[in-house]
């Protein structure tokens, strides 16, 4: 090779490791950028979501070195703990700069991307007791991310096995896969544990999760707007509980479906909680399914927050005063205003001998201009209907009873009492009109609006249905 061809070769060296210098520089101020916008996002969506009133926890960056290469970051997850103490949670993010990332091509990602970051939590505080069941200089989790230039994240978040010295925690570690793609608006999280035990010495309590899988997806347009779609799976869930049978729910899930526009918020909740095993015996099934409508959530979280603090603030036998009361009452409005809907869809328990479910409604109307200025006659001019429909089993009740029955007498008594009890009941409700017995399955429909209640299709005012339901039951004698 000539003097030329060294000079021309040495230029481009140069020129390349200029451009990359710079294009480094770049990517470092660009992931700069990203990293205090999504500080900024996270602090508003925990202020958005917040309804206590005490101060809602906040994620700082107490620390940001840039370099051209890389970066070194410190955060500061600051909260208040059960005690009203206040806490401070330190992170470390080496956080290395595109376009090729050196971290990143070390685990054969060549990829270009903005940044490579890797983020660990910092020992002290409420860290420490994880960092000391662990090996010297292991970090109890680590989230790895790729960082690309369209602002898309790829993350992987691992936590590593743990088991406290004192036993309250034996944690068998975890993954978590964390994707966005901003074009879409789209963050999809997946990730799977292997086991779960928490041990409250306290009360000498024990919750055991085991074989825990979850997914899901947020897909956000705007500032507010967003749907989101979550689920989650147990193996099965094991609660012991001192001088108390043990108690297991095989094959629990959870699955939610909401959306918000503005400050509206629409969910469905689904819960089932899987066989229910006592002592090893199978007890049936239970599902609960949730759900709410045209509730505002801002207004929602101003209202609980001023009960919080008037409760607070309250003596143990005070009642609420009047000014209390005209708060109170300039805060329900703006609830009230998007014509809320509250539902239990189902709460069911089903077993081989039959099935018992409830059901419930409350639907309100916003608050007309002339409402009543007293608390208590605004929510009664406001509601639009409350309903409530039963079905209970009897053969599902008293295999129940026999089955769970620990105490004198053997289960045989005990079944016999709960068979005369509901039949009294029963009879009783039913002679009044306010149920309707078919075999050994008993049902009531109730409902009011417009200040009268409709008990199993026949009218009743509001003072007449509580003076039979407390007959019927013996609180009225």
């Amino acid at each position: 090779m000539n003097a030329r061809s060294l000079k021309t070769a040495a230029g481009l060296a140069a020129a390349l490791a200029l451009a990359y210098t710079g294009a480094s520089w770049y990517a470092g101020r660009l992931a700069q950028d990203r990293v205090e916008a999504w500080v900024a996002q996270a602090n508003q969506e925990i202020a958005a979501q917040w309804t206590s009133a005490g101060p809602h926890p906040v994620l700082t960056i107490q620390d940001y070195r840039r370099g051209v290469f890389s970066s070194d970051i410190r955060y500061g997850f600051q909260f208040r703990d059960d005690a009203g103490r206040d806490q401070t949670l330190g992170l470390h993010d080496a956080l290395a700069h595109g376009p090729w990332p050196w971290a990143a091509v070390r685990q054969g990602e060549w990829r270009p991307a903005a940044a490579w970051s890797l983020i660990e939590p910092l020992p002290g505080g409420p860290w420490q007791p994880w960092f000391d069941a662990l090996p010297a200089g292991m970090a109890p989790w680590t989230l790895r991310s790729r960082i690309g230039f369209d602002g898309g994240v790829a993350a992987r978040w691992r936590l590593e096995p743990v088991r406290l010295a004192d036993d309250r925690l034996d944690f068998g570690g975890a993954l978590v896969k964390i994707d966005y793609d901003p074009e879409a608006g789209r963050t999809a999280v997946s990730g799977h544990a292997d086991r779960l035990a928490a041990f409250d010495a306290d009360s000498g309590v024990r919750v055991r999760f085991e074989g825990l899988d979850f997914e899901g997806a947020t897909t956000r347009s705007g500032e507010s707007d967003l749907q989101s779609r979550q689920q989650a799976r147990f193996g099965q869930v094991r609660i012991d509980v001192p001088d108390a049978p043990p108690i297991a729910f095989i094959g629990p899930s959870l699955n939610s479906d909401t959306a918000r526009t503005g400050s509206l918020l629409d969910s469905r909740l689904a819960y089932d909680l899987g066989q229910l095993q006592v002592e090893r015996q199978d007890l049936g099934r239970i599902a609960l399914t949730l759900s709410v409508e045209h509730l505002d959530v801002p207004a929602l979280q101003a209202l609980a927050g001023a009960l919080e603090r008037m409760d607070e603030g309250a003596g143990p036998d005070e009642g609420l005063s009047d000014e209390d009361q005209r708060r109170l009452r300039a805060l329900t409005v703006p609830v009230l205003a998007a014509g809320p809907r509250l539902s239990l869809d189902a709460l069911r328990w089903e077993t081989p001998q039959g099935t018992s479910e409830l059901k419930a409604l409350a639907e309100f109307r916003p608050a007309a201009e002339d409402a009543s200025q007293d608390l208590g006659g605004l929510i009664e001019s406001a509601i639009r209907q409350l309903s409530a429909q039963l079905s209970l089993s009897k053969p599902m009740l008293l295999q129940i009873v026999r089955q769970t029955q620990r105490g004198e007498g053997g289960p045989d008594m005990a079944v016999a009492l709960v068979s005369m009890l509901f039949d009294q009941y029963a009879g009783r409700l039913e002679r009044k009109g306010l149920a309707q017995r078919q075999g050994d399955v008993v049902t009531a429909d109730y409902r009011y609006a417009d200040g009268q209640v409709t008990a199993n299709g026949r009218t009743l005012s509001p003072a007449e249905f509580m003076a039979r339901f407390g007959d019927s039951t013996g609180l009225g004698q």
